[in-house]
């Protein structure tokens, strides 16, 4: 595989980020004192059917991980105090670093009108989503749905807000599949691991901490045209 030149210039997304990022400077100080609450984000070792009904009012389930894990979002005392109470009952929990923001709960809600504001500037024609798209953040009994059906402004403002469906996503993947994962770091390694069979081959193109990004992404890439072609 060869990657030429016109491959590394910006994508229109990021000269278009580039453009809109908003101005915070003229904000004044109580601004940034209101938002900089502090959030927790925490994974743990049970589905989200069961975490469900023993959160506490104020914290939501962000990420349907697989059917014994998922993730929670909410305000960090009050996130710590119920994981502290999960471990005695021998609840494997993980933070997950998340740049103090409760991404998908309603943490976030007040940057929805931003981000859609931005992403109607930028996604000025929406296109219908592929059957093939497996959509992670609509329930698949509304993808007739006006908000499912195109990849659109609204859709990915939803996106960001609502809880992540991928145990749900995921069972409509073939057991022999091969499946890519496009993310800053393979963090779903492990779930793709214990979700799917032997058969399945699942390849991070990137791993954070690596010593040479490039490479790793272009083995990745290499190992997938392999096991392609032979399959």
């Amino acid at each position: 595989m060869v990657l030429s030149d016109e491959v590394l210039k910006p994508t229109k997304l990021e000269r278009h980020l580039k453009i809109v990022q908003p101005n915070m400077s003229d904000q004044p100080p109580e601004y940034f004192a209101e938002k900089l609450e502090n959030w927790k984000k925490m994974k743990l070792s049970l589905g989200h059917k069961e975490i469900k009904v023993l959160c506490p009012p104020e914290v939501d389930v962000a990420c349907h991980n697989s059917i014994n894990s998922s993730t929670i979002s909410g305000p960090e005392h009050i996130v710590i105090q119920f994981v502290e109470d999960l471990k005695k009952k021998d609840i494997f929990a993980r933070a997950v670093n998340v740049a103090n923001i409760a991404y998908h709960s309603r943490y976030i809600q007040p940057a929805a009108p931003r981000l859609l504001r931005y992403l109607k500037q930028l996604i000025t024609d929406p296109k219908p989503r592929s059957s093939k798209w497996i959509s992670s953040s609509v329930p698949e009994s509304e993808w007739d749905t006006p908000l499912a059906k195109y990849s659109s402004p609204e859709y990915h403002t939803n996106n960001l807000l609502k809880e992540v469906l991928f145990e749900e996503s995921t069972t409509r993947i073939p057991n022999n599949a091969i499946v890519i994962e496009i993310a800053p770091h393979g963090l779903l390694q492990a779930i793709l691991r214990r979700s799917f069979g032997s058969e399945c081959i699942h390849i991070p193109l990137a791993l954070r901490g690596h010593p040479n990004s490039a490479e790793f992404l272009l083995t990745a890439v290499g190992n997938s045209s392999k096991i392609s072609d032979t399959t």
